[in-house]
């Protein structure tokens, strides 16, 4: 039966009291723990500025630095419908400072209750890495993708914004950890250049964080999907669970691959948790990797299908040549630049943006109408008219 799309664009989006009153619960309660979480990290930072400033300077100085190759790394792979700056900055303060707050406290609760039960400190703090750390931090980073899945979902497209928003989260985590373990390690400014090396460099070629909770954004963004049947309601949980394994993998067994390598503490640096990285993260990060690839085709699909029906002057032919691939519309952006038009290349980057836009929500709305649901689809077409003519006003 053929669906009246006409009707749809007409109607206003629909209303729900009880989603909002849930949404403004949520929001105050993640305030509250954003704010306290904030207010500890701000207090372990400026206590270790005020007591070893250098040690602490050196320790987020490298903590940021040698996170930013994996930044632009995440940030390269969206390069189609790119997400928001203040979401980008969210999903990393989230995991920067409410994950790792959240995950101090509970990790220290079962830290105390295994020091208690098992004589052994070193049996107990194990412990406390494989089966508390996994499940703890990937259930409080996966929190943030809940929150922008449930608050932004508009901005929360497909499989693969769920693997950026996760590995944003995941780097945010990492940076954040790292400058805790360099700051607090006895070795002052040689043990900061030593950790880093064994932390910013080794132990993160498999992308550590970023990639454990990019598995569970990738579960995430199934759900987004797929949109209807039984099956779907599995993807998320078994992306955490992909997850917290892969964590739990690293934690308990990076250890045992570096004691088992010849040559001593020397060995397992350099042989050891090099070989633990290649065995242990590779092939997460390799499986979230060739996903991101054939979403990235899936995205370059949708906008030539989407936007192959629009006329100028909502969509011009030329325009839609060098939308996709992303390096046409990198080299016009270049070229613009380069002939000092400035002008003209904020226009056409911001009619780029509408376009994509307008492609992911024409999408959005078929695989709703499709699945008869009219309320989301008549969302999806109020944002389809909108998007058509701020392209007939917005012209280069």
């Amino acid at each position: 039966m053929k669906k009246d799309t006409g009707m749809l664009a007409d109607m206003a989006p629909p209303t729900s009291m009880g989603r909002a009153a849930v949404g403004i619960t949520l929001a105050m309660l993640l305030m509250a723990c954003a704010g306290f979480t904030s207010m500890c990290a701000g207090i372990e930072v400026l206590g270790n500025l005020v007591t070893q400033p250098v040690v602490a300077v050196l320790a987020l100085t490298f903590a940021g630095a040698f996170g930013l190759p994996y930044l632009g790394i995440i940030l390269w792979i969206d390069r189609n419908e790119r997400e928001p700056w203040y979401l980008i900055v969210s999903a990393l303060v989230w995991g920067a400072i409410l994950a790792t707050g959240l995950s101090g406290i509970f990790n220290s609760i079962f830290g105390a209750f295994a020091g208690a039960i098992v004589p052994n400190p070193e049996v107990a703090m194990q412990l406390t890495a494989s089966i508390s750390a996994p499940l703890v931090e990937e259930t409080t980073k996966g929190m943030a993708l809940l929150a922008l899945y449930f608050f932004f979902r508009k901005h929360f497209d497909n499989v693969l914004d769920g693997v950026v928003y996760g590995a944003l989260v995941g780097l945010g985590f990492a940076v954040f950890e790292n400058f805790s373990y360099y700051v607090n390690q006895p070795g002052g400014v040689i043990g900061v250049f030593a950790l880093t090396f064994v932390r910013g460099v080794i132990a993160a070629a498999g992308g550590s964080h970023a990639t454990f909770t990019a598995l569970t954004g990738l579960g995430l963004g199934l759900f987004r999907v797929m949109r209807r049947g039984w099956v779907r309601w599995l993807m998320p949980p078994l992306g955490l669970a992909a997850a917290i394994f892969m964590h739990f993998s690293w934690n308990t067994f990076a250890g045992v691959i570096m004691g088992i390598v010849p040559g001593g503490d020397v060995g397992g640096l350099l042989i050891g948790l090099p070989a633990a990285v290649v065995f242990l993260q590779l092939p997460f990060l390799a499986f979230v990797l060739i996903t991101s690839f054939f979403a990235l085709r899936h995205e370059r699909w949708l906008i030539r299908k989407y936007l192959g029906t629009e006329q100028p002057p909502v969509v011009h032919e030329k325009e839609l040549f060098r939308l996709v691939p992303a390096y046409r519309r990198t080299a016009h952006s270049l070229y613009l630049a380069l002939t000092l038009r400035p002008g003209a290349w904020w226009r056409s980057r911001w009619r780029n943006h509408l376009l994509v836009r307008l492609a992911f929500e024409k999408w959005h709305m078929d695989a709703e109408l499709q699945g008869n649901d009219t309320a989301e689809a008549a969302e999806h077409a109020v944002r389809v008219r909108e998007l058509r003519q701020a392209l007939r006003d917005y012209q280069v």
